[in-house]
């Protein structure tokens, strides 16, 4: 009772201060730096593996040209000398194409290399052209139409200079018939995040805000409380983006959803806290009982929500974590604010809603469906979507692909897809292989059977000597007794790639040593391990969440289930739904799970404990529920349908992780209702005091 006199007594100061903050945090925005997750997720893991050296991949720029016509003699000379060009930048450190490749000529003594495209003159050009016929190059279709530059930039290079550099490529015409250039790798990548972010955040948080903004002064014809409500979600959203700049110096990528997340969990507990109000006399009794028996309710919905986030801090990615923290402080700074606003409304004297008779007929309407005695039939129907659902749980499969974060319509997207078709893909994969009497006579095999898979080798020692792997190679005396093939492969997906890893070891099992680097394996392997770990994160939410219950209601264990069953049945209908639609866990997406129980328990809460206000007024159980279903029901209904407002302009997103958020907890949030009005009164009827 004390925090809730002092909430009433400082709500002014306690809301300047806000607005302080406010204005402070809208400030460090202004040059907020964007982290993105893709430069740090091989880091997250500590392998020791072996590396040539011959080119940080992580650094690579993948650079195609496409022509009008089959590139003759003097475009070659054109382009040899924006080779020269390229190589001599401030921003390059190697550039390896059609003009620098060299392949090995056998010969009875020693091997001879030779550039696989000789420009000395026409007749030396033309038979180059021959040999090209007979044995293609990695860096030039058979049409010569698509030629292709593998660009290593120089490290540490600043935003803007990556800037200059992309935009050079782009910009640069290099022969007359040249038609357009395509452009991938981790450098333009986020280059492109960073432009479409913000661009993306502005607009969608936008339309949200005014959909929501039309929506909630339909519902309560208020327009003082609809924009001190607006009013409120955007102050939450700066100020929780905001301490992300001052503790970890930037936003991560992944933040981008946060707005949405504050969006819902703040409307919805402003939806709580002015449902069914009462006349009142007294501004600040009325205060004091609103916050007894909905705050309360509120303040635990934003305690076990912000617990779920924290759940992340048991996974080893950063971007994860970070998030996790952030997001977790912005929940309960929303809860504050939420608080203070509705403190402010009561005492202005417009708190009270007027929900239009039509709406209120409806939301009546479903509350009386869910309070009717249902049918077998309907009972079948949710144990089927129920059995399906945990098939699907069981059987979606664990996935990652480089571009799982893009839509397939982007721009970047399609720029992956050119170098997949054309060139061999842009994962880099480096696999060395002990030299020893009995692997010899397998390597040959072994580097046929990569080029069978789909490995395209740009780089090997299979055939050159100890001069040229010192020209090439940092690690030449390490090497000196190792193969090594520097693969790129298409994006295929983590567990294809894996499987085609997993055949040719099985096939040269005690023949050949083999081990596996670069940045395209690593992200495999560290990708698989993180999301499991995102998945063992959702389930680690749900027990918590259940034990908070179980300690709040005395060790009693059938509270762990009643916060449970409600919740967790909705996600896993809504993967038996995704199941149908190809679906596999991803980084882009198996956070998002955590993100909607978190979410969806809110709801689930507030009915639990509107039943325990009842049942402690001695209202007898089959009373209360129907009090409760009625009364807490339409805030439910009223929240649910604010959440698909919200979110449905997410469907949009370039992004994979925002537009998954937006349907994956509509799914859910619908389901949820399902469970909350019609089965979670039944379970509270049986298993409940």
């Amino acid at each position: 009772m004390n925090i809730t006199n002092n909430i009433w007594r400082y709500k002014y100061k306690i809301f300047t201060i806000l607005c302080i903050l406010f204005v402070a945090c809208s400030i460090s925005l202004i040059n907020g730096k964007i982290y993105f997750d893709s430069e740090r997720i091989i880091e997250e893991l500590n392998i020791n593996s072996i590396d040539v050296k011959l080119i940080n991949d992580n650094n690579l720029i993948f650079y195609g040209l496409s022509f009008d016509k089959s590139l003759d003699y003097d475009d070659f000379k054109k382009i040899n000398q924006y080779h020269f060009e390229l190589k001599q930048s401030n921003y390059v450190n190697k550039v390896f194409s059609i003009i620098n490749e060299k392949k090995i000529i056998s010969s009875s003594f020693l091997p001879i290399p030779e550039y696989t495209l000789n420009l000395d003159s026409k007749k030396e050009y033309l038979k180059s052209i021959n040999k090209l016929q007979k044995s293609p190059s990695n860096f030039i279709n058979k049409s010569r139409k698509e030629i292709f530059f593998l660009i290593e930039s120089k490290e540490e290079l600043t935003i803007k200079e990556n800037k200059e550099l992309i935009t050079y490529l782009n910009d640069n015409k290099v022969i007359s018939s040249h038609k357009e250039s395509s452009i991938a790798g981790r450098v333009p990548s986020e280059l492109y995040f960073q432009r479409k972010v913000i661009k993306e955040f502005i607009i969608i948080t936008t339309i949200s805000a005014i959909l929501c903004f039309f929506f909630l002064y339909f519902m309560t014809k208020n327009i003082k409380l609809v924009l001190l409500s607006i009013s409120c979600v955007i102050m939450s959203i700066v100020i929780t983006l905001g301490i992300s700049q001052v503790i970890f110096g930037g936003i991560e990528l992944v933040m981008i959803i946060t707005p949405a997340i504050l969006f819902i969990v703040c409307i919805s507990d402003i939806m709580h806290l002015t449902n069914n109000q009462s006349a009142h006399t007294n501004n600040q009794l009325f205060f004091q009982s609103r916050m007894k028996y909905i705050g309360k309710a509120v303040a635990l919905t934003s305690f076990t929500t912000a617990i779920s986030f924290l759940t992340f801090l048991t996974n080893e990615i950063l971007p994860i974590i970070r998030f996790g923290i952030i997001t977790s402080i912005g929940i309960i700074c929303t809860l504050i604010i939420a608080t203070i606003v509705y403190a402010i409304s009561i005492d202005k004297k417009f708190n009270h809603i007027n929900t239009p008779k039509a709406f209120k007929q409806i939301v009546d309407y479903i509350i009386n469906l869910c309070l009717k005695h249902k049918s077998i039939y309907f009972h079948i129907a949710i144990t089927a979507a129920i059995i399906i659902g945990i098939y699907g749980s069981i059987n979606t499969k664990v996935d990652n692909y480089l571009t799982d974060e893009i839509n397939v319509k982007s721009e970047i997207y399609q720029e992956t897809l050119y170098f997949d078709e054309n060139f061999g893909g842009i994962k880099p994969i480096t696999i060395i292989v002990e030299n020893t009497k009995i692997s010899s006579q397998y390597i040959s095999q072994f580097k046929e059977d990569l080029k069978k898979n789909n490995f395209t080798i740009d780089f090997s020692n299979d055939n050159i000597d100890s001069k040229l792997l010192d020209k090439y190679l940092i690690n030449s005396d390490e090497m000196l007794n190792k193969t090594f093939f520097s693969c790129r492969t298409m994006d295929i997906g983590s567990q294809k790639t894996q499987s085609i890893i997993n055949k040719l070891e099985e096939k040269y099992n005690n023949k050949l040593s083999i081990t596996y680097s670069g940045a395209g394996y690593l992200f495999d392997i560290t990708s698989n391990k993180l999301t499991k770990q995102l998945i063992y994160s959702l389930i680690i939410a749900i027990f918590s969440i259940g034990l908070i219950f179980f300690f709040l209601n005395n060790f009693n264990i059938n509270y762990f289930i009643i916060a449970i069953i409600p919740n967790i049945v909705p996600i896993v209908i809504c993967l038996g739904i995704l199941f149908f639609f190809d679906f596999y866990f991803s980084l882009s997406n198996a956070f998002i799970f955590t993100i909607v129980f978190g979410l969806i328990i809110d709801d689930s809460i507030h009915i639990i404990s509107a039943y325990s206000n009842y049942r402690k007024n001695n209202i007898n159980k089959e009373k209360a529920l129907e009090n409760t279903t009625r009364h807490t029901g339409s805030a439910v209904i009223k929240t649910t349908i604010i959440v698909i407002i919200c979110l449905a302009p997410l469907m949009f997103s370039e992004f994979k992780s925002v537009s998954q958020l937006s349907y994956i907890t509509i799914i859910s949030a619908i389901t949820a209702v399902i469970f909350d009005l019609i089965y979670l009164p039944i379970i509270m009827k049986r298993l409940g005091k």
